[in-house]
């Protein structure tokens, strides 16, 4: 069994071109690291995560038979930030979601410097697991983002 942390550089610390390394991006120009005071959940940096835009990293080792646990930290920068996390298990056959987490605009912390601590324990992953991706989907209005920080994945 799988023990310890599974996603890379989930507190967004390390950086390429101003975006935090190891994730991929479906709109890049909506993706910026972060390091304002007030918008960082723990060490330096962050990423703020702009409308219709989405961060994921796919964990090519994984286990079937177990259940994970999914977490971070987000806050949004605006009263009108959505959150969809997903996290998808790769099988040998295609695509199963082990859980969601769908956060609707206004239900998610806007105000100055609190973030909040989201989870997820997902469901038992198929025996013919050989990846999972975590995807942060954000919908916002105009000038409105989402700042995520801390995420990890580990063996529940």
């Amino acid at each position: 069994m799988q023990t310890g942390e599974l996603i890379t550089n989930g507190g967004m610390e390390t950086r390429t071109n101003d975006k935090p390394s190891n994730w991929t991006f479906t709109n890049p120009d909506g993706i910026t690291s972060i390091t304002s005071q007030g918008r960082v959940h723990s060490g330096s940096w962050s990423v703020s995560i702009e409308n219709e835009s989405a961060i994921s990293q796919t964990i090519s080792v994984a286990e079937g038979g177990c259940f994970y646990l999914l977490s971070f930290f987000a806050k949004g920068e605006g009263s009108q930030v959505g959150l969809t996390a997903t996290l998808v298990f790769e099988t040998t056959t295609g695509p199963v979601t082990g859980g969601t987490i769908t956060l609707r605009q206004q239900d998610i912390t806007s105000s100055n410097r609190n973030f909040t601590y989201y989870q997820l324990i997902t469901s038992r992953a198929p025996q013919n697991t050989t990846g999972i991706t975590v995807t942060f989907l954000v919908n916002a209005e105009v000038e409105q983002s989402l700042d995520l920080d801390d995420v990890s994945l580990i063996v529940a």
